[in-house]
C-alpha cells in the first residue's frame, strides 16, 4: 500500500494511474473553493538572496480570486527537489511548482534553447523575450501543455546570468576556456549546458543539487555554473574561492501548473492567477536586482575572488562555444530552429 507520505516523497510518474494523494487542508483552505498546493526549493529565510515573488503572488492571487482560491506554499524543498516537484504536478499530488528552466528540460526539451551560450547579451534582453509574443506564441508554451503542464507566463524567478564558481579546494580563477583544463564542473540536465562545457577542456559531471555543497567541499566537483541567488540562498557560495561573471547563460526559474486542474477552474479564478503572475514578475525583477548587488558585496567580503570577463576573453569563449557556431546546428534542429532564429533575431 502506498501512503500519502510516500507519494509526496517519490512523486514518480508511475503513480499517475493511482488515486490522487490527499493533502491535509489548513483552516483557511477549508474555506476556499480551490486550493493550489505549491512546492518550491527556496525558503522565506533566503528571500534577501533569491527573490521568488511567491508570497507576493499568493497575496495577489487570493485577493483577485475573491476568497475562492488558497495558494498553499510549501518552501525549502519540503515537498521534494526540483527533479521531483514536476512529477508531483503531473500526478496532481500538488498543483504547482517552481523550478529552473534547465531542470525543466527533461519535461520540455524546447527549454534547451534558452541555454544557448551567449544568446542573451544582457539580463534585460532576456526578460524582454520572456514578456514577448515570441515566448507566449511558441512551443515554450505548447510543448509543456502537450505533456500536461500549464506554464504560467510572467511567473518567473530570474536570478540573472550564471557565474562559474570554483571551489576553494581547486583554488583557481577562470578567465579563458583553457583555465578549465582538468576541472570537474557540475552540470544540470540541460543538454546544451552539458555540451557547452564539453567544448572546453573541462570534465562535466552530473551531481544532484542537494549534494553539490558537499561535492565541492570534498573535491567530487571543482566548479559549477549557477546564478548568484541560488548559490547564496543555499550557502554553496561558502565553498567557493572564485567566481567568474561569464554571462554564458541565465539562471531562471519557471512556474508550472497541472494543466487539467487549471483548465477546470472557473474563468475568474484563472484570470486571478494569470493577473497575479504578471504582477509578481515585475515585483521579482526589482527585488532580485537589489539582491544581486548585495550578493556581490557579500561574496567579495567573504574573500571570493570575483572576475568579469573582458571583451577579449568573452570573444575567446564565443569562438569555441558561441551559439552561432556550426556545432549547435544539430541542437537547433532538435529543439526548434525557427524559434531559435526568432529569439536570436531579437537579441542580436
Amino acid at each position: 500500500m502506498i501512503s500519502r507520505r510516500n507519494v509526496l516523497k517519490t512523486g514518480t510518474a508511475a503513480l499517475a494511474g493511482l488515486a490522487l494523494p490527499y493533502v491535509a487542508k489548513t483552516a483557511s483552505a477549508a474555506k476556499a473553493d480551490y486550493v493550489m498546493t505549491f512546492g518550491h526549493t527556496f525558503g522565506d529565510a533566503t528571500k534577501d538572496y533569491m527573490a521568488t515573488g511567491l508570497n507576493f503572488f499568493k497575496e495577489r492571487a487570493e485577493k483577485y480570486a475573491g476568497g475562492k482560491l488558497l495558494v498553499d506554499i510549501h518552501e525549502a524543498g519540503s515537498l521534494g527537489g526540483q527533479t521531483v516537484l514536476p512529477q508531483k504536478v503531473l500526478t496532481n499530488a500538488i498543483q504547482a511548482c517552481q523550478l529552473s528552466t534547465q531542470n525543466f528540460t527533461p519535461y520540455a526539451s524546447v527549454y534547451n534553447l534558452l541555454d544557448f551560450p551567449f544568446l542573451f547579451p544582457s539580463n534585460e534582453k532576456f526578460e524582454e523575450i520572456l514578456a514577448s509574443d515570441v515566448f507566449v506564441d511558441s512551443d515554450l508554451i505548447k510543448e509543456p501543455e502537450s505533456k500536461g503542464f500549464k506554464v504560467l507566463p510572467g511567473m518567473w524567478s530570474n536570478a540573472g546570468h550564471r557565474v562559474i564558481g570554483v571551489s576553494k579546494v581547486a583554488d583557481k580563477v577562470i578567465k579563458m576556456p583553457d583555465d578549465l583544463d582538468g576541472i570537474k564542473i557540475r552540470v544540470t540536465g540541460s543538454k546544451v549546458e552539458q555540451q557547452v562545457f564539453k567544448l572546453t577542456p573541462a570534465n562535466p559531471v552530473s551531481i544532484a543539487w542537494g549534494e553539490t555543497y558537499q561535492a565541492l567541499q570534498q573535491g567530487a566537483a571543482d566548479a559549477l555554473n549557477v546564478g548568484l541567488g541560488p548559490l547564496t540562498a543555499t550557502k554553496i557560495y561558502e565553498t567557493l574561492g572564485s567566481a567568474t561573471m561569464s554571462q554564458i547563460s541565465l539562471n531562471c526559474h519557471i512556474t508550472v501548473l497541472n494543466k487539467k486542474w487549471f483548465d477546470k477552474l472557473p474563468s475568474d479564478v484563472q484570470g486571478a492567477i494569470m493577473k497575479a503572475a504578471a504582477e509578481s514578475f515585475e515585483y521579482q525583477k526589482e527585488k532580485q536586482s537589489t539582491a544581486n548587488e548585495k550578493i556581490v558585496k557579500l561574496w567579495e567580503s567573504s574573500g571570493i575572488k570575483m572576475h568579469t570577463l573582458s571583451d577579449d576573453e568573452k570573444k575567446a569563449w564565443s569562438a569555441i562555444a558561441g551559439h552561432k557556431l556550426p556545432v549547435w546546428d544539430e541542437f537547433k534542429n532538435r529543439y526548434g530552429k525557427d524559434l531559435y532564429e526568432r529569439i536570436a533575431g531579437m537579441t542580436s
